[in-house]
């Protein structure tokens, strides 16, 4: 099983106030409608938007979900794969090209992070170099889950939930 492992320099021996908090707890289950994306994970905005727009036709209403299922250290980022979701009913019935996946409640550690998609990122090692030094182990792909996104949020002022599924 692949899992998202953007490791960076400049998180080691560091002692620094970061602006959010890293907790534990057990996630909701949810069933996920999702479109798969293959290539560098910086460029998943066209398949956001291609997901938008399909959840508006159908009235689907929620945060749209990121599941990252390869380490873009190991993997070319021409074939990193990625799952872009938004939470639906169960027994939903997508039309073809979408999938449906269940998301069972587990323990994560996770973050709430606001800044550009970019800038978060840089967090990650911060986050998985805390996890390390508590004894967490990742069993499952890292998820983001956009609390507030969309065309009209500035990028200073988006909101993402990451999420490190662990043992």
């Amino acid at each position: 099983m692949g899992i998202f492992l953007m490791m960076q320099a400049g998180c080691r021996g560091k002692t620094e106030k970061k602006p959010y908090e890293i907790l534990t707890k057990t996630s909701e289950a949810m069933t996920l409608l999702y479109f798969e994306h293959t290539g560098p994970y910086d460029q998943i905005g066209a398949t956001l938007n291609q997901l938008a727009e399909y959840a508006i036709k159908k009235g689907i209403e929620g945060n749209m979900v990121g599941i990252y299922l390869d380490d873009p250290e190991a993997v070319r980022p021409e074939s990193l794969r990625s799952e872009i979701g938004i939470a639906v009913h169960y027994g939903f019935m997508p039309d073809s090209g979408y999938g449906i996946q269940e998301i069972p409640t587990r323990k994560v550690v996770y973050a709430i992070l606001k800044g550009p998609y970019a800038e978060i990122a840089k967090e990650y090692p911060y986050i998985m170099e805390w996890m390390k030094k508590k004894g967490y182990k990742m069993n499952a792909p890292m998820t983001e889950i956009f609390l507030e996104a969309g065309p009209n949020v500035p990028p200073d002022q988006l909101v993402t939930e990451v999420q490190f599924p662990i043992e």
